[in-house]
């Protein structure tokens, strides 16, 4: 992956490489935008839209890409606000 993305909804710089299950990135992702970078923000927004809960195991993994540093987490858990 090559550094700045921008995502291709809000054009903002993609900071975060995450990965979805491919049957979860096509439930959220409009059409349009499926074969495109989209970044964690947007993706939220549209996994919010239809009511999609991405938290814990459907949510692979993570890499930021800073300015000073790229960093690959891990994912060990997660905290899921209600709402």
């Amino acid at each position: 992956m090559s550094f700045p993305q921008r995502c291709k909804v809000c054009e903002k710089r993609d900071k975060f490489d995450f990965h979805v299950a491919d049957e979860v990135w096509a439930q959220v992702v409009p059409e349009p935008y499926r074969n495109r970078v989209v970044c964690l923000g947007c993706f939220d927004a549209f996994a919010s839209q239809k009511g999609v809960r991405f938290a814990g195991a459907m949510l692979n993994g993570m890499t930021f890409a800073g300015d000073a540093a790229h960093l690959a987490l891990q994912i060990r858990g997660f905290v899921e606000r209600p709402g």
